[in-house]
């Protein structure tokens, strides 16, 4: 069995990819997985933003969302903008572990 080398598919990266020719699946096409694109490379945003449609109650017009790259989801709208903030900065926290949370135990 013959090993082929072709070159890796990642922008500005000439390394040799090495395909063995027989065995099962796609072959490779990068030559490590630091050249291979993947969503884990972008930073998880959470991000608070004013909707601006008319139907939302005065003040409680915020909306806050996950986004990653050209990904987003609303998790949770039609809030206040304390509320919005406050919330924000939880989830900051549990995906980050970064940035203090003030909680009063009772």
């Amino acid at each position: 069995m013959s090993i082929r080398s072709v070159i890796c598919a990642a922008p500005d990266c000439e390394n040799p990819v090495e395909r063995h020719p027989g065995r099962v699946g796609r072959p490779p096409i990068y030559c490590s997985t630091a050249c291979r694109p993947s969503l884990a490379k972008e930073a998880l945003v959470v991000e608070v933003i004013q909707d601006d449609t008319e139907d939302r109650q005065p003040g409680r017009d915020w909306t806050v969302r996950l986004r990653r790259g050209m990904h987003a989801v609303s998790v949770r709208q039609e809030l206040g903008h304390f509320s919005a903030e406050a919330f924000a900065g939880e989830l900051r926290y549990f995906f980050e572990g970064v940035g203090p949370t003030q909680r009063r135990d009772r």
